[in-house]
């Protein structure tokens, strides 16, 4: 891994699942923001970089897809991924045409979250 940590802003809607994320990529050595709204989200992407983002697949304030979208144009080079329900009625076909790089099943366990994540950030 390069000197400087691996930022990911992780914007989970669910407070509990965003502290378990975060304390997993901590311990893979990742520096991790935490945010639980797309407005959050927006917000710090604009004023800081990042190396991925990691988006839940529901906001109280947006549409994941939307913020997805809204991120590409700040941003159109880092990766996001899509942590989400299979309930979210998202096809991987908008998943894709709102630029989101992986979609990730929440009933995958969080091993495969951060694997995921390992993969995307060292390929």
């Amino acid at each position: 891994m390069p000197t400087g940590k691996r930022r990911i802003l992780c914007a989970e809607s669910n407070k509990d699942v965003s502290d378990l994320i975060a304390l997993m990529l901590r311990e893979q050595g990742y520096a991790v923001e935490s945010v639980q709204t797309a407005a959050d989200c927006l917000k710090l992407a604009v004023t800081e970089r990042f190396d991925l983002y990691v988006l839940n697949d529901t906001y109280i304030d947006a549409d994941s897809l939307e913020l997805c979208r809204e991120l590409r144009a700040i941003d159109p080079a880092t990766p996001v991924l899509l942590f989400s329900l299979d309930s979210s009625g998202f096809s991987r076909h908008k998943v894709q045409q709102a630029g989101i790089k992986v979609y990730l099943s929440k009933t995958s366990d969080f091993v495969a979250l951060v694997q995921t994540i390992d993969q995307l950030l060292h390929s």
